[in-house]
């Protein structure tokens, strides 16, 4: 998960447009849940050509550059409310049906993050207590200000992070898994925490993922040391340009962690946080021969001595 940036006042048409409003009115004052429709959730229009578009969907996968919302994988893009439109898990709640249309509500996702039995679905704990549409209301009628997430989750005190309000940084670090399968993601605010919610909330830790972000390591990071290792040790190369290579390579690492298209940004940043880090997740995948080299070689480095 990263922290994603959304214009609050672009919001697609068809989520403001009269038949989302009159949608929306006739679901309050029914409380008929199914009268939401997905065709305006998702966006649903006709293209020049004839074809059919989505422009949520479409939206979404621009903003979080077709990456799931929570795992950071690549993705086809499914729309999630964050709190959830039907019912809230393991609660009385009646879901947020009130919030179907909400632009702060939709987030893109995978199936696996998001699916029943093994994802999100229609979890949402919360610290404080649940919201209703009551809660939601001014002068008897519904205030646009109080469907905000922002405004929700100073109220609710919500578990699961929210990517476009919470920074995962400060809830979230990573680890070696425990039965060496790959790399685990893990909260920094204790078992009951946000970022331990998260984690448990959306299986971040299910078998693809702790093995992707091994091979984003392995791929990225131990295969490119071995090259310049290996020009090195046949003397293709000097002491002094080894050094050179070696630092154009971690400035590298420092670049590719800023940029928001690249898959699994956050792992990407903590790697490259401390040395700490570096010695916990990289240095245990290469060769024992090269493990006190390349760890000297990063703390002069993030020292500024390379």
């Amino acid at each position: 998960m990263r922290k994603v940036v959304k214009d609050l006042e672009n919001i697609p048409t068809q989520l403001v447009s009269q038949d989302a409003i009159d949608s929306l009115q006739n679901i309050i004052e029914t409380q008929d849940k199914s009268l939401i429709k997905s065709d305006i959730y998702r966006g649903k229009y006709i293209k020049l050509d004839g074809s059919k578009g989505d422009a949520v969907v479409e939206k979404l996968h621009d903003i979080y550059h077709g990456k799931c919302a929570y795992c950071e994988e690549r993705t086809q893009i499914y729309i999630e409310h964050y709190r959830p439109k039907g019912r809230v898990q393991s609660t009385k709640h009646g879901g947020y049906y009130w919030l179907c249309y909400e632009w702060t509500n939709l987030l893109p996702t995978c199936h696996e993050c998001n699916k029943i039995g093994g994802g999100k679905a229609d979890q949402f704990p919360v610290k404080n207590k649940h919201l209703t549409f009551e809660d939601c209301k001014t002068n008897q009628k519904l205030d646009t200000a109080k469907v905000k997430a922002s405004y929700l989750n100073k109220n609710e005190a919500p578990l699961l992070l929210h990517p476009e309000i919470d920074e995962p940084k400060e809830f979230l670090a990573f680890e070696i898994d425990v039965n060496k399968k790959g790399i685990s993601i893990t909260g920094l605010d204790g078992i009951n925490g946000r970022g331990f919610k998260t984690v448990s909330i959306c299986n971040l830790n299910r078998e693809s993922l702790l093995f992707n972000r091994l091979d984003y390591i392995n791929d990225n990071i131990k295969n490119g040391i071995r090259k310049i290792l290996g020009l090195y040790s046949k003397g293709s190369i000097s002491k002094e340009t080894f050094k050179s290579e070696m630092k154009e390579f971690f400035e590298d690492l420092d670049k590719d962690k800023t940029i928001s298209t690249k898959t699994f940004t956050l792992l990407r940043w903590f790697i490259l946080e401390n040395v700490e880090n570096f010695q916990k997740l990289v240095i245990p995948n290469l060769p024992i021969k090269d493990q006190d080299i390349i760890l000297a070689y990063f703390k002069a480095y993030k020292n500024g001595d390379l």
